[in-house]
C-alpha cells in the first residue's frame, strides 16, 4: 500500500501575526498547507509571508463552503488524496504533520478497501487506537478529498455553524465509518480561543466567548439537523443532537449564573 498524499487545509479569518508566523514556519519545514481566507474585506497580512498559499473570494462564505472550495481545488490538481483540516484556533507544528505521515499511523486510516471514512485526530501524550464515534470536531478531521467533495456536493449547502455535526451525520447516513484517534503530538485544539473560567473547589470550568448571534445559529442548526433525523426516522442521531442542545443551554445557563452570583470564583 502506497503512502497517501496528505495536505493540511485551514480556513482563516483575520489571523494575527503570530498565527501567520507559525503557519509560515511549518511550510518552511516542508508542510504542504493550503489556506482559505474568509475575511470579508481586504486582508494584507499575507504579504509578509509569501510562502503561504492563500485563496479567497473576499467575503465570509462560512466554514462548510470554504472547505468545499479548498477540496475542489485539491481535487482538480489530482495530486492529493487526503486533506487534514485544522481550525484557525488550533496549535500544531511540522511534527504534527510528520506524525500523520508516519507509515504506522497512516495505515490505520488509509485502507484501500475503505476510503469512505472520516478520522478525527486529538492531541494527547498517549497514542490510542481507532475508536468508532458518531460525531467529532471538524478541527483535526482527515478528509478523503474526492469522496468528501462528492458528499458535500450531494448535500449542499452546509451550515455556517455545526459543520462538524452536519458533515458527520451526512457521512454516516451515506454509509461512511467515523473514527477518532488520540495521541497526535503538538496538537492543541482551541489553543487561542478566548474563554471565561471559574474555579469551584479543585475543578476549573470554562465557557468559550463568542457572539450571541453565533450561539443562536448553533442551536438553530442543531434543531434543523434534529428535524432531518425525524424525517429519516433516525432516532439515534435525534438523541445525539437534542442532547447537545440540552447540555449546551444547561451548561451556559449554569455557568452564567455562577459567574454573576459568585464573582469570587472568576479566574483571570
Amino acid at each position: 500500500m502506497s503512502t497517501p498524499k496528505v495536505v493540511i487545509i485551514l480556513v482563516a479569518y483575520e489571523p494575527d501575526r503570530a498565527m501567520l508566523r507559525n503557519w509560515s514556519e511549518a511550510v518552511s519545514q516542508g508542510v504542504p498547507l493550503r489556506i482559505w481566507d474568509n475575511t470579508p474585506h481586504a486582508f494584507d497580512g499575507w504579504k509578509a509571508f509569501p510562502n503561504l498559499n492563500v485563496d479567497s473570494t473576499g467575503h465570509n462564505m462560512g466554514l462548510g463552503p470554504a472547505i468545499k472550495c479548498l477540496l475542489t481545488k485539491l481535487h482538480a490538481e489530482k495530486h492529493w488524496d487526503t486533506a487534514l483540516y485544522f481550525d484557525q484556533d488550533a496549535d500544531w507544528s511540522a511534527d504534527t504533520y510528520q506524525w500523520v505521515m508516519a507509515k504506522n499511523q497512516v495505515s490505520l486510516w488509509n485502507q484501500e478497501a475503505d476510503t469512505h471514512r472520516l478520522v478525527g485526530l486529538r492531541g494527547g501524550k498517549q497514542p490510542g487506537n481507532l475508536i468508532r464515534v458518531r460525531t467529532m470536531f471538524t478541527n483535526g478531521m482527515m478528509l478523503p478529498v474526492g469522496p468528501t467533495l462528492e458528499l458535500m456536493n450531494r448535500y449542499d449547502p452546509y451550515f455556517l455553524e455545526c459543520v462538524d455535526y452536519q458533515l458527520c451525520y451526512k457521512a454516516k447516513a451515506s454509509g461512511w465509518h467515523l473514527f477518532r484517534l488520540d495521541g497526535c503530538p503538538h496538537l492543541f485544539h482551541d489553543a487561542v480561543n478566548p474563554f471565561m473560567e471559574i474555579k469551584i473547589g479543585a475543578k476549573f470550568y470554562r465557557k468559550r466567548i463568542y457572539p450571541r448571534s453565533r450561539n443562536h445559529r448553533f442551536l438553530l442548526n442543531l434543531l434543523a439537523l434534529s428535524l432531518e433525523t425525524i424525517l429519516r426516522f433516525d432516532f439515534v442521531y435525534l438523541w445525539v443532537f437534542l442532547r447537545n442542545v440540552l447540555t449546551h443551554v444547561t451548561y451556559r445557563t449554569w455557568f452564567n449564573a455562577i459567574w454573576h452570583l459568585r464573582p469570587s470564583v472568576r479566574q483571570i
